[in-house]
């Protein structure tokens, strides 16, 4: 019973101010509230306060929600995006890497005084120990065992074996490898042979001779397979030769990266077909 007292008398006071308020409104000044009314609304102050700072930050936190899933949209997008761009970017640095390649073997295949075939490298012996390569031009191309194979930069091999269709080539770092050579600065002679390794051994360097490290290293065209005056690569290293007082050897660097072959020059012999 005294909890139906007390909401009946709240009805009761609630009714009354609002016919209290209704009467002041209906009054010669509809805009003055009077002494209740302005009472009434400064004690309802602070809560009008706070319910309009609680409605304006659950707007700007609707706000927030709403932005941030714009953005998360916006990102996705823009991931993706750069996700293409950075295909696209990889896809026209390599053709840009490859018309380079290409331009300087016909560039060289256009000076050359030799009749010269382009192949693409098709293929790699997966043993460490060796140094070959499979090319896709073979002897129905006119491609012989010992024809030398070059890039623009400088020598890279020699055919081994060929079948119709393709060629095996050994290139400079097999340790089967020899080359014939003179160092243009000295004209000093000597060989060339594969390690297997990145940097190719020299030997047979007089002790009396005036190399330094830096000299280039050509094919000196004796042996009857490389022509003469092919880059090879710079001198690197000398040091005394083991075991022989009146030589020395050392090291060369390949002028070219033989680890990263992709186009390369097969270069015929006098009388073969024209390519």
């Amino acid at each position: 019973m005294s909890g139906r007292r007390a909401t009946f008398l709240f009805l009761v006071l609630v009714l009354a101010v609002l016919v209290m308020l209704t009467g002041q409104v209906r009054g010669e000044d509809r805009r003055h509230l009077g002494p209740l009314g302005t009472g009434i609304l400064t004690a309802l102050a602070p809560a009008q306060t706070v319910m309009a700072r609680a409605a304006d930050a659950l707007s700007q936190g609707w706000q927030l929600y709403t932005e941030i899933g714009r953005l998360r949209v916006e990102n996705a997008r823009l991931r993706e995006e750069v996700q293409r761009l950075t295909r696209e970017v990889s896809r026209l640095r390599e053709s840009a890497q490859a018309a380079q390649r290409l331009e300087a073997l016909l560039a060289f295949k256009e000076q050359a005084p030799y009749r010269v075939l382009a192949a693409r490298v098709i293929g790699r012996d997966p043993a460490s120990w060796f140094a070959t390569i499979v090319v896709d031009r073979g002897s129905g191309d006119g491609v012989v065992r010992g024809n030398p194979v070059v890039t623009a930069e400088g020598a890279v091999g020699r055919v081994m074996e060929t079948t119709p269709f393709t060629a095996r080539v050994l290139l400079l770092s097999d340790p089967r490898s020899a080359v014939g050579v003179i160092l243009q600065g000295s004209r000093e002679v000597g060989v060339v042979e594969g390690n297997g390794q990145g940097d190719l051994l020299i030997k047979y360097l007089s002790r009396a001779s005036a190399v330094r490290s830096g000299d280039v290293v050509i094919t000196s065209g004796q042996g009857g397979v490389f022509p003469r005056g092919l880059v090879i690569g710079r001198l690197n290293t000398i040091r005394p030769a083991q075991g022989a007082a009146v030589f020395r050897e050392g090291t060369v660097r390949p002028a070219v990266d033989l680890s990263r072959l992709e186009e390369v020059l097969v270069l015929l012999p006098e009388g073969g077909p024209r390519h």
